[in-house]
């Protein structure tokens, strides 16, 4: 498994055409949520919205991590991908299993027999996933990056016309059902179809060293999806929906679209970096590099809408969800660091570290569920600075003692490209406190947008007085110019 020629040039495109996927999907998200809003009631989104979270925890159990053990390793033979198939196969039909069996419970639970028959075709899509689990992680292990961002495309467009389709033809909920089935049934087609691969009789042996690497990856997802769902039920619980919804506004607006980033990036760059785990110079040297650009472009921004929180606020939802301001702004402060520090399980897939990245997933869970708890007596703005400061006091520091053990990424690499433009939005904060003439206008877009040319102002000044980010930069530079060129 050779590192390919042009190496920066292919990480560089394989950013942009995902990139411009991930565009057309939010785009086509955004569409989809106005259309439907008109031929659908909201009860129809309740119904199936009430089956999600049950569906999610089931589906972390869908491909056992073996679809990024398929990128992840050096050498993988033949056998070995036909025994993964098969597995993932079976684990997407036990999944599928399991839905169609508690489908009566869940409906019970609710006191709605609707609820059966929309738990059955919600778990249709797990074994539809599995199924194209192999042939996908084969086109990401190979750097297919265009195939794999056409191929979302397609499945959001597909998913898009057939539930709008269906909703048109008077459906109603099954509609939305109807949409998600037809986007998996295009990822399993056209994956299978651009793959060209096929499998070999049945095997179900197991090696161990894969199925460690996906057990441990699964351990890992399954703590992290607690803890990141647990916010939720805690404040709706003891703080009621009135504060769940000031909360929900504040996440989604917020933190949502940071992880949305990471997640397409995540297919370009753990490819990549498992080409080069064994060059630990180049390997160091690509991750950095990436990082130093994604702090640049979200940590500026975040800052400025810290710091306008209440302008923020009132422009995107009006003067009734000025509640929401103080939530935004603790869990901005967490933002700062969340896009980085996301990226670490980068570091740990591609070197085969996932036993040590589920024993930070553990670590991690813990003390953010400590941090809901304690914070919970203040409600959802308490929650979400106990979170906050969690996240400097006690997730920071053991995360960056983690990734200096485990290599290359040293702890004085990963805290410049944590914390130096944290240093630049304190400067944005601080001038904007002390010199708000400056900057607050009678229009509040206004106001934002000056802000936000202050941070980004700041963050370009510190990034050319500081050696690492400054030859980042220039190496980027020249990638683009010879990209377009």
């Amino acid at each position: 498994m050779n590192a390919p020629l042009h190496f920066g040039k292919v990480a560089l495109r394989g950013s942009v055409v995902t990139g411009i996927s991930q565009g057309v999907r939010v785009g086509l998200q955004f569409l989809s949520v106005v259309i439907l809003a008109r031929l659908l009631v909201p009860e129809d989104f309740g119904l199936v919205a009430a089956v999600g979270p049950i569906v999610a925890f089931v589906g972390l159990f869908q491909n056992l991590g073996l679809q990024q053990a398929v990128v992840q390793r050096m050498e993988i033979t033949d056998a070995q991908l036909n025994r993964m198939f098969w597995i993932m196969a079976a684990v997407g039909l036990a999944c599928t299993t399991v839905v169609v069996l508690i489908s009566p419970a869940v409906a019970w639970f609710y006191g709605d027999p609707r609820m059966r028959g929309i738990t059955i075709l919600a778990g249709l899509p797990l074994l539809l996933g599995s199924m194209a689990g192999l042939p996908l992680s084969l086109l990401n292990r190979h750097l297919r990056f265009g195939q794999l961002a056409l191929i979302d495309m397609a499945n959001a467009l597909v998913g898009f016309l057939a539930a709008a389709a269906s909703a048109y033809l008077g459906m109603g909920y099954w509609s939305l059902l109807v949409g998600s089935a037809a986007s998996a049934a295009v990822s399993l087609a056209v994956g299978w179809w651009w793959s060209h691969w096929t499998p070999g009789r049945p095997d179900f042996a197991i090696d161990r060293d894969i199925m460690s690497f996906g057990a441990n990856l699964t351990g890992f997802n399954l703590v992290n999806f607690f803890s990141r769902n647990l916010d939720n039920i805690l404040i709706g619980k003891f703080s009621g929906a009135v504060e769940l919804g000031f909360y929900d506004r504040a996440y989604k607006l917020l933190l949502f679209p940071i992880q949305n980033i990471i997640a397409p990036l995540s297919r370009v760059m753990i490819p990549l970096l498992a080409r080069v785990q064994n060059d630990k110079a180049r390997f160091r040297d690509l991750y950095l590099q990436i990082v130093w650009v994604l702090s640049f472009v979200t940590v500026p921004g975040v800052a400025a809408l810290v710091c306008t929180s209440e302008q923020v606020v009132t422009i995107l939802f009006g003067e009734k969800w000025q509640a929401v301001a103080p939530i935004f702004a603790w869990l901005g402060l967490a933002g700062l660091v969340q896009a980085a520090g996301n990226t670490t399980g980068w570091v740990f897939m591609c070197q085969g570290k996932t036993k040590t990245m589920f024993q930070w997933g553990v670590y991690a869970a813990a003390t953010t569920i400590a941090a809901f708890v304690i914070g919970l007596p203040w409600g959802a703005v308490g929650v979400a600075a106990a979170y906050a400061i969690s996240t400097y006091a006690l997730r920071i520091p053991v995360l960056t003692w983690l990734m200096h053990r485990v290599g290359p990424v040293s702890a004085y690499d990963f805290l410049m490209a944590q914390f130096l433009y944290v240093f630049s939005s304190l400067a944005t904060w601080a001038i904007f406190n002390f010199f708000p003439d400056a900057f607050v206008r009678s229009s509040n877009l206004v106001t934002v947008i000056l802000v936000t040319a202050l941070s980004y102002l700041l963050a370009g000044l510190i990034t050319l007085a500081v050696p690492e980010p400054r030859r980042v930069a220039f190496v980027i530079g020249k990638k683009v110019i010879g990209a377009i060129r």
